[in-house]
């Protein structure tokens, strides 16, 4: 690979709150080891592009004259009506039919028991459950819809220590089903998950409507087969995964989808994670996690670009100048030492393949939710240990994202899949420690906004393939990187320059898009091959001497489209002769300071693209679709001008 690179350590995580026999609870469904896929789901055939929701699970209705009321007084409830009894604080439902529940029950339970899974409809009309020692609401058997009445503020909160029988280990949350559970109505709920998970359903989990907020120890809301959500109101504070969907078993289930809503995530580990599909088709998202992208921490590293381990002519701290002399650059916080908007002291370094930072373990540090920033431990195994992961979205096969709004602030990736992201629509601003967007095999990006306004890389994934949407990139490293690691090299390493360059197959391609890079970094980097073949792509490369604007192990072919590109000279590729769109190069034997306006004109003065540097550069190169063969051309760096005549696929000027 290019860099020798050390983990991030994202910070702020804690050990799970004993549990009152076996001391601690469960993290989920399954263990959440970052990088090992045999933990996790490796395939998906989820074909679902929207929620399915029968007409029962819709309805926020009820027929009072058939329900039954259940009103909860301090440590008694009184029910008036059949299919539920009541005793010592524990309220039991064991038939079908519609129960509404009012008051305040201190230190009980709601216990739902119906043979075959039958129908229960929960109306919360301003009920507020809490139990010292278990959870609040418990969902033994039972296909159960809980309705919040309108204009109602419900609360369910469970204690730090749960009491079990013999041989049990469940429940596991302060609402918590082995059953179907889907919440509708307008009303609201305040959910206070104390020992572990806050809501969490082993089979599908659906929300229709209703504002939520969730605090809970470990994971805010876990569905095992499925989380579907079509709209409703979310504030999570979670000190592991915000919301998490868990089955590794089937691979027709285990995911997230999303079709509306407002979230507003806080999580010690991932904001929203999926087994088999995260799909998220609308809504609005604000997210952090792992204290947010500040949090990420900066490591040591060898120098060099893609191709691994190369050194710059003219040493590694200046640009190298055409003769090999060296040039000091500016330090950080000084003029033109760093692009815009990048704080390259708090950049990380890249993770090889792993998620972050070790979980410790041992006694409980924190007392609260909200301190429990990192909360896991493997269910029903004693002796594996689990990574952290602090990323936003995230899923194992695929991540779809067809539209909404996305505020990503986040220790590691912005958006993460072990396998495939397709990016359809949507509007996301990223600042994260680690990537904005990675995918380890496919990244797509057909459509949406994409800004990733702080990043270590950009993009990054195996193959890369834009065909439209409004990309902006700014990074601390790559701005836009197909790579993949070393043991899905497709070729032996080969030699360019005396050094080593890694050839694995990766693949860039641009089809068409506006596309903005800034990186300190290489700027466009491929173990592999690049192909621009159309889009409007504007690449402001690297100050530094050990990096280069374009970095590819193959070739970068250069089709169509507009390609704007500047940065130093020291590792610099050109674009590969075998482009079939004319390219011109200049190289300047001084450095051009940031603000200088370079211009390329044809011979009759037309102005055919124009642009202003933002950091200093040496090598600068255009392609357009209006460039000839034949012909001539002025191109202009400030007050340097050169003229060129294009005899040949890429033209060098200096």
């Amino acid at each position: 690979m290019k860099k020798i690179r050390i983990l991030v350590l994202c910070v702020s995580m804690a050990v799970l709150a004993a549990g009152c026999r076996n001391g601690a609870a469960d993290s989920g469904e399954t263990e959440t080891t970052a990088g090992e896929s045999s933990l996790h789901a490796s395939k998906s055939t989820v074909t679902l592009t929207e929620g399915k929701y029968s007409k029962e699970k819709l309805d926020d209705t009820w027929d009072e004259k058939e329900a039954v009321e259940i009103l909860c007084e301090g440590k008694t409830a009184v029910a008036e009506g059949e299919g539920v009894r009541t005793e010592n604080g524990i309220v039991t439902i064991s038939q079908e039919g519609t129960y509404v529940l009012t008051g305040t029950l201190d230190d009980g339970q709601l216990i739902v028991d119906v043979e075959n899974k039958g129908d229960v409809k929960l109306i919360f009309n301003g009920i507020s459950l809490t139990s010292t020692s278990t959870a609040p609401v418990y969902i033994k058997e039972g296909n159960v819809v809980i309705t919040l009445a309108p204009d109602t503020e419900n609360t369910v909160t469970d204690g730090k220590e749960y009491l079990y029988e013999e041989g049990e280990d469940e429940p596991k949350a302060a609402i918590f089903a082995k059953d179907d559970l889907t919440f509708n109505g307008t009303g609201s709920l305040t959910v206070n998950g104390n020992y572990n998970n806050g809501i969490q359903c082993k089979d599908d989990l659906k929300f229709v409507t209703g504002t939520y907020h969730i605090i809970a120890a470990n994971n805010g809301i876990v569905g095992k087969d499925s989380v579907s959500v079509k709209n409703g109101n979310f504030t999570i504070e979670a000190g592991n995964d915000g919301i998490k969907s868990t089955n590794i078993d089937e691979t027709d289930k285990g995911y997230i989808l999303i079709e509306g809503g407002a979230f507003t995530i806080t999580a010690g580990a991932d904001g929203i994670q999926a087994e088999t599909l995260l799909r998220i088709n609308n809504g609005e998202f604000d997210i952090v996690t792992g204290g947010g992208s500040q949090e990420a921490v900066q490591h040591a590293e060898t120098p060099g670009g893609a191709g691994g381990g190369k050194m710059p002519a003219g040493g590694m701290d200046g640009i190298g100048q055409p003769d090999g002399r060296e040039r000091t650059m500016p330090q950080d916080g000084e003029e033109n030492g760093t692009p815009p908007d990048v704080n390259q002291g708090e950049a990380p370094e890249k993770p090889e393949g792993e998620d972050m930072s070790q979980m410790p373990e041992g006694e409980d540090v924190s007392q609260t939710p909200q301190d429990r920033e990192k909360m896991q431990t493997p269910e029903d195994t004693g002796d594996t240990t689990e990574t952290a992961s602090t990323k936003g979205l995230k899923s194992y096969v695929d991540l779809i994202i067809a539209g909404g709004t996305f505020t990503l602030d986040v220790c590691d990736d912005g958006v993460h899949s072990n396998q495939d992201v397709i990016i359809e629509g949507g509007t996301l601003r990223i600042q994260t420690g680690d990537d904005g967007v990675h995918a380890d095999q496919k990244l797509t990006v057909n459509g949406g906004a994409v800004d990733v306004q702080k990043s270590y890389e950009g993009l990054e994934g195996f193959e890369i393939e834009i065909n439209g949407g409004d990309i902006k990139v700014i990074a601390s490293d790559d701005g836009i990187n197909a790579a993949g690691d070393s043991d899905s090299a497709a070729e032996p390493e080969q030699m360019r320059g005396g050094m080593a360059d890694e050839d694995q197959g990766a693949l860039l391609t641009i089809n068409g898009g506006d596309i903005y890079v800034n990186a300190s970094g290489d700027g466009l980097d491929a173990n592999g091959d690049i192909y621009i073949n159309g889009g409007n792509v504007t690449v402001h490369g690297p100050v530094s001497g050990g990096d280069g604007t374009l970095d590819f192990a193959s070739e970068c072919k250069i089709t169509g489209g507009t390609f704007l590109a500047d940065g130093s000279l020291g590792m610099i590729q050109n674009p590969s002769d075998t482009s079939t769109q004319p390219v011109i190069v200049r190289s300047l034997t001084h450095v051009a300071e940031a603000g200088t306006e370079v211009t390329l004109t044809d011979q009759n003065g037309n102005v055919l693209a124009q642009y202003t540097t933002e950091k200093e550069a040496q090598w600068f190169a255009i392609s357009t679709a209006e460039l000839k063969q034949g012909e001539s051309y002025e191109f202009q760096v400030g007050g340097d001008s050169a003229e060129v005549a294009i005899e040949q696929a890429v033209m060098q000027v200096n």
